[in-house]
């Protein structure tokens, strides 16, 4: 059956993800653990479809990183004219909206999530970051980045920008399985293993700030008993401390 093909397919990403990345998750969790003790902040940016909801805000998970979004929403409709042929939509340069009017501060740390790394608003939003002392994480597919283009005028691409890079292992377009009368590779890898790799991040963060003698803020479940109670004094103790 097709799903006992899927377990095979996942148990071998999962496991080419814990052979090969363990040293670049491990770093990971440290830059975490420094940005936090050193009162910095750490935003998740995810151009895929996972992380942002994942690995903030939600019962069992570290309190302290913080999504970042942003949307530039132009409400225009006009008819179609030969003068818009061709024009230019090119967004390069918003990135540095984002960090004035964020809550980005020099010295924090991103997290940026992106199967192919080649997207324009993420390459653009890494090197503004950088270029403010930002440091950046790559969450990113080797296999499939080294083989497409950047769409940034730069040229670059996600890894090359960032401190530190963590390879998802997905392969090139992100489906797992070829399935005859399908012309398309399904089932996606990248969420899976960048959910993965993630909680292993966080894993190594908690313990380094142990080690340190600092219990990080960690959120409970709202629909337990106390849970908001608890949950509220949790985010006291984070803004006073940033963990």
């Amino acid at each position: 059956m097709l799903i006992d093909r899927y377990y095979e397919h996942v148990d071998a990403l999962f496991k080419k993800v814990r052979e090969t990345q363990r040293e670049a998750i491990i770093a990971a969790g440290k830059m975490m653990a420094e940005t936090m003790m050193n009162n910095a902040e750490v935003h998740i940016f995810d151009t895929g479809h996972i992380i942002n909801a994942e690995m903030t805000g939600r019962s069992g998970g570290l309190v302290a990183p913080r999504y970042l979004r942003y949307h530039l929403v132009t409400e225009n409709p006009d008819r179609k004219r030969p003068a818009l042929e061709g024009k230019s939509r090119c967004q390069e340069g918003m990135a540095e909206l984002v960090f004035n009017a964020g809550n980005i501060c020099p010295g924090d740390l991103i997290i940026i999530g992106s199967v192919s790394g080649r997207n324009e608003q993420l390459v653009d939003l890494a090197l503004c970051l950088k270029s403010h002392g930002c440091k950046i994480i790559a969450l990113t597919s080797m296999e499939y980045t080294t083989q497409v283009e950047s769409g940034h005028s730069s040229g670059k691409k996600l890894y090359q920008i960032a401190d530190l890079v963590i390879d998802n292992c997905a392969p090139l377009g992100d489906g797992m399985m070829h399935i005859e009368g399908i012309p398309m590779p399904f089932a996606p890898a990248s969420g899976l293993s960048a959910v993965y790799a993630m909680w292993q991040v966080y894993l190594c963060c908690v313990e380094e700030l142990l080690a340190h003698g600092i219990t990080p803020s960690v959120f409970k479940s709202s629909n337990t008993p106390g849970g908001d109670e608890y949950n509220l004094e949790m985010e006291h103790r984070w803004e006073k401390y940033g963990y």
